[in-house]
This record gives C-alpha cells, sequence and structure tokens, in this order.
C-alpha cells in the first residue's frame, strides 16, 4: 500500500460499510487543496480502483472509491496508526508524514501537523528529529500539534518529505 495515501487516510480519510455489502474509503479536502485530491485519486487509480472525484458543496470535494479491501486495510492501520508507523521503512515514513502534514497540517511562516493521537504524534516527532527537524509538540485544547517553527529544520523537512503537496508550495 502506498504510505503516501495512508498517511492522508489516517489525517483525513473517513470509512464505511453497509450491511448490504458497500465498502466505502473517501477523503475530504477544502476546494483550495484540489491538488491533494487529485494525487490521491491518481495513487488510488495506479491500484486499480475505480475513483469517483466529485463536489459535496461550494468549497469542499471528495475522492471516494468502494473496495472491501482498502477499508479492511485501513481499519487495520487506524486501530493502532503509531505501530504501522514504526513498521515502515525510512523512505516510506518519509511518504506518509507526507500524506499526513498534507491531511493534518498547516504550512505558514511554520509548519504544524496537527492530530488528537499524541503516541503517533511522538514517533513522527522523534523520526524528524532524527532526520535534523527540530520541533517539539504543544497542546491546543484536546488536540496536539508538532511545530517546525525554524527555517533551516523547515528546509530539511522539505527536502525530506517533496512528496507533500503542501510543503512544495512552500518557497526556499
Amino acid at each position: 500500500m502506498n504510505a503516501y495515501l495512508i498517511g492522508l487516510l489516517i489525517g483525513d480519510g473517513s470509512r464505511y460499510s453497509s450491511k448490504n455489502g458497500r465498502y466505502m474509503v473517501w477523503l475530504d479536502q477544502n476546494i483550495r487543496n484540489i491538488k491533494i485530491l487529485e494525487k490521491a485519486k491518481a495513487i488510488l487509480e495506479k491500484l486499480g480502483l475505480n475513483v469517483f472525484l466529485y463536489s459535496v458543496s461550494n468549497n469542499k470535494k471528495r475522492v471516494l472509491v468502494y473496495s472491501k479491501k482498502l477499508l479492511l486495510y485501513f481499519n487495520k492501520v487506524a486501530e493502532n496508526p503509531t505501530n504501522f508507523f514504526i513498521s515502515l521503512s525510512e523512505n516510506e515514513k518519509k511518504e506518509f508524514i507526507a500524506g499526513f502534514l498534507d491531511a493534518e497540517g498547516t504550512v505558514t511562516d511554520r509548519v504544524v501537523i496537527y492530530n488528537s493521537n499524541k503516541e503517533l504524534l511522538e514517533v513522527i516527532k522523534t523520526f524528524l528529529q532524527n532526520n535534523g527537524v527540530s520541533c517539539n509538540i504543544y497542546r491546543f485544547g484536546k488536540i496536539y500539534g508538532i511545530q517546525i517553527y525554524k527555517k533551516s529544520s523547515i528546509l530539511i523537512l522539505k527536502k525530506m518529505i517533496r512528496h507533500s503537496v503542501k510543503l512544495s508550495s512552500l518557497s526556499s
């Protein structure tokens, strides 16, 4: 499975299975993040899945697939995303972070990756720090965020996870 896609799904993905055998996995994004959905659509199509990209509202779009195999895989990863992340190779970890940042991240003069799973954020933080990225985790109400302030660390991150749509738009 594509680690970038799983990072996106763990961040912003949804899933549903009905009693009559419909297995759906989808990802919603604001219209300004259409490139993320287009990338997800391309990955899903490469996996041989029939993918639907459509508008949910005036400013929201959705990528949807009907796939029991993908839903079961997503369910398994979602049970313990921390263990899943730990099991990945170095390159897969970078791809996962790229997808997770595209789903859960904000890029301004700093980079912040938000999520309620502090344990997952801790292992991502450790991985980033081991690769030269200075970062900390802060609490924002019920959620947490890995924050990267230093411009030098943001540049390291950008080189490390060049698969991120959000970071690729950041000027050096």
